[in-house]
């Protein structure tokens, strides 16, 4: 059995509305709000993104996602009221999520061509990113994350989290952090939302 399954899809050009108005009117209204006020390739990508959320409940629990018990503290780490832990990133063309029942996490996913990046610097700059999201951090907190020479493990403030690769696709870099060790990830690629696509 898998410690962290790990989604990952092609970014939606187009949002999907069958999809998304039914989700936004569930979503917790500060956050609703919030994403009405994106423009619409960023609100479609979140909105993907909590899509593909809720296969990986659906994978974990056998349970669909309730999008009212999910929490957005302004500043702070996304959760969902009775678990499981996970985290969400996206950028220009993809998608990714983590969910786990055992330990806090955090994902981050780059496109390899991202801002004129090495793959090597896209390597550090996931897994920094990924180390704050674990423990509900700003990047204004980027300075203070120490990696090790081979980026399996990253420190701040004292709390060391384990580093990981996620080797799935040679068109992306991501990273995930977890607190705790973790023997199993399972990395899956999915179509579309991860449900009801086939995928």
């Amino acid at each position: 059995m898998w410690d962290v399954i790990v989604l990952h899809a092609v970014r939606q050009v187009e949002g999907d509305p069958a999809r998304e108005q039914p989700l936004l009117e569930r979503l917790p209204y500060a956050y609703r709000l919030a994403l009405e006020q994106r423009d619409p390739p960023d609100r479609a990508a979140s909105l993907q993104a909590l899509g593909m959320l809720d296969a990986g409940l659906r994978r974990v629990r056998a349970a669909p996602l309730d999008p009212s018990r999910l929490h957005f503290p302004e500043g702070g780490k996304p959760s969902l009221e009775g678990g499981p832990h996970f985290s969400i990133s996206h950028c220009a063309r993809h998608v990714a999520v983590a969910v786990s029942e055992q330990c806090s996490l955090g994902l981050d996913v780059e496109d390899v061509d991202a801002h004129g990046r090495s793959r090597l610097e896209l390597e550090r700059w996931t897994a920094v990113e990924a180390t704050l999201k674990a423990i509900g951090a700003g990047l204004r907190r980027a300075p203070d994350v120490r990696l090790s020479p081979d980026r399996a493990a990253a420190e701040i403030d004292g709390v060391v989290l384990h580093l990981r690769p996620i080797t799935s696709s040679t068109d992306f870099v991501a990273t995930l952090a977890t607190r705790e060790p973790v023997r199993r990830v399972e990395v899956e690629e999915v179509r579309g939302w991860g449900i009801g696509d086939g995928g």
